[in-house]
C-alpha cells in the first residue's frame, strides 16, 4: 500500500509500505504533526540537546591545512564532539520524544557504525524506554567497541543475517519487529531513506546543524562560498544543508554532497544520486541503485553508514531542482583525507566524513584566499582507527 501524497517533496517520498505499517505510521505521523504544533516540544528538544548531548557544536577554522593547501579557508561543523562521538543524538531524541507523546514503551531501531544505536540508548535509558537495536552480523564485527557500549548499557541488542553491511537488512528486521508489537514498539531511525514520517522526522531533528552553523558563520562574519556533506541515506547532509537550501536564504552558497563511489570500479559504490535511477525502495520513492531488470543492487563502500543503495526523498528533489550538486569519490580518497586531517590539524574524523573533507581538498587550493568552504564531520574517527590501519597496510592511503 503506497501513496505518493504522504511526505511528498516534488515526486519523491510518499509512504510505499505493507498494508499492516500503514497504520501505525500514520500514528506516528498524525503524533509528530501534533507536536510540531506544541511549542513545549521544540523546547525540549532543544533544552535536551543543550544539557545532554552537548550542542552547540564549534566551527573550527582549520587555518593550519587551509594555509598549507593554498586557496579558500576551510571550516569545520564539529559533530564529533557530540556526547556519542556523533551527530545521531538529537535525531534519536526528536522520534523518543514523540513515542513518548504515544505512550510507547520501546524504542526500536537499526544501526550499521553503532552510533545511532548508541544514541538510541542514550535518549530512550533516561527518558525511562526500553531499548532494542537490530544490526548486522557483519556490522557488529567490524564495530567491536560500540557493540559492546550497547551491551554495557543493557540494550537488546538484535543479531541480522545479511549479505553485505549497511543498515538495509537490519531495518527491515526492526520495521518487521514494529509490526508485530504495535501497542509496545516504536520504530526510530536516522535514515532518510525511509517512509513518510520518518523523513520529515529526521530532517526536523538534524535542522538544528545546519543552523547553528549559519549562525555561527554570521557571528563571524563570514559569508561561506561552499557547503559540504557526505550523502548515505542523507540525514546529516540534509540537517546541515537545510538552512542554506531555503529559497533566498543564503544566497550565493554551491550546496555539494558526496557519495561513496566505493573502489572506484563500475560494479562497487554507493552513490546513489550519481549512478542510479528513480524507484521505489525502503518505502520511499527516490534515486536507487538498481541494475538493467531494475533490480536493487547491493552498495560496496568500506564505510558503513554510506552503505545504502536508496537516498533520502529531500536529496532526490534538491538533485532534480539542481538546488544540491551531487558527486563520487572513491574510499582511497576518504582514508586519505581522514589522515591528512589528522596529521595537520589532529583531529580524527569518521571515515563517512572523509567523503566531504577529500572534496573540500581538492576544492579548496583553486579558491581564492578570501573564499571559505564549510565541511560537515558527522562523527568521530575512533571507530574507524583498525580501517584505516589496515587501508595503510593495504596501501589504499598514505
Amino acid at each position: 500500500m503506497g501513496s505518493p501524497v504522504c511526505g511528498a517533496f516534488g515526486e519523491f517520498g510518499g509512504r510505499f509500505v505493507a498494508e499492516a505499517l500503514w497504520s501505525p505510521l500514520a500514528e506516528v505521523a498524525g503524533a509528530f504533526e501534533e507536536a510540531l504544533g506544541d511549542p513545549s516540544f521544540g523546547a525540549r528538544v532543544h533544552g535536551w540537546a543543550e544539557q545532554r548531548l552537548g550542542r552547540p557544536t564549534p566551527l573550527t577554522h582549520l587555518g593550519g591545512l587551509s594555509d598549507a593547501l593554498g586557496g579558500a579557508q576551510i571550516w569545520l561543523k564539529r559533530e564529533d564532539l557530540l556526547s556519542g562521538g556523533s551527530f545521531c543524538g538529537v535525531v534519536a531524541l526528536t522520534q523518543a520524544l514523540v513515542a513518548v507523546r504515544l505512550g510507547r514503551g520501546e524504542l526500536v531501531g537499526e544501526t550499521a557504525t553503532g552510533d545511532f544505536g548508541v544514541a538510541l540508548g542514550q535518549v530512550g535509558l533516561a527518558l525511562g524506554l526500553k531499548v532494542r537495536v537490530f544490526m548486522t552480523r557483519d556490522d557488529m564485527a567490524a564495530e567491536p567497541a560500540a557493540v559492546r557500549r550497547m551491551e554495557e548499557m543493557g540494550l537488546a541488542l538484535e543479531p541480522v543475517e545479511g549479505p553485505a553491511r549497511g543498515r538495509r537488512g537490519a531495518m527491515a528486521e526492526a520495521l518487521r519487529y514494529v509490526a508485530c508489537e504495535p501497542q509496545q514498539a516504536f520504530y526510530v531511525t536516522s535514515s532518510l531513506a525511509s517512509p513518510d514520517p520518518y523523513p520529515r522526522m529526521v530532517a526536523f531533528g538534524a535542522e538544528i546543524i545546519g543552523n547553528e552553523c549559519a549562525r555561527q558563520l554570521r557571528e563571524r562574519g563570514v559569508s561561506a562560498d561552499y557547503v559540504v556533506a557526505p550523502v548515505g541515506s542523507g540525514g546529516f547532509a540534509c540537517g546541515l544543508f537545510g538552512a542554506f537550501v531555503q529559497e533566498g536564504s543564503v544566497p550565493g552558497v554551491q550546496l555539494v554532497g558526496v557519495q561513496s563511489g566505493g573502489d572506484a570500479s563500475p560494479t562497487r559504490g554507493a552513490a546513489s544520486l550519481v549512478r542510479g535511477g528513480v524507484g521505489v525502495h525502503m518505502g520511499t520513492r527516490s534515486f536507487v541503485l538498481q541494475d538493467a531488470l531494475g533490480q536493487v543492487v547491493t552498495p560496496l563502500t568500506d564505510a558503513a553508514g554510506m552503505a545504502m543503495p536508496v537516498v533520502g526523498p529531500q536529496h532526490a528533489r534538491w538533485m532534480r531542482t539542481g538546488q544540491v550538486q551531487y558527486v563520487e569519490l572513491a574510499d582511497a580518497e576518504a582514508y586519505a583525507a581522514v589522515r591528512t586531517l589528522a596529521r595537520s590539524e589532529g583531529i580524527l574524523a569518521c571515515l563517512e566524513s572523509g567523503y566531504g573533507l577529500a572534496y573540500a581538498l581538492r576544492l579548496a587550493p583553486t579558491l581564492p584566499e578570501d573564499a571559505h568552504v564549510v565541511v560537515g564531520l558527522s562523527g568521530d574517527g575512533a571507530r574507524d582507527l583498525g580501517r584505516l590501519s589496515r587501508a595503510r597496510g593495504e596501501g589504499v592511503s598514505s
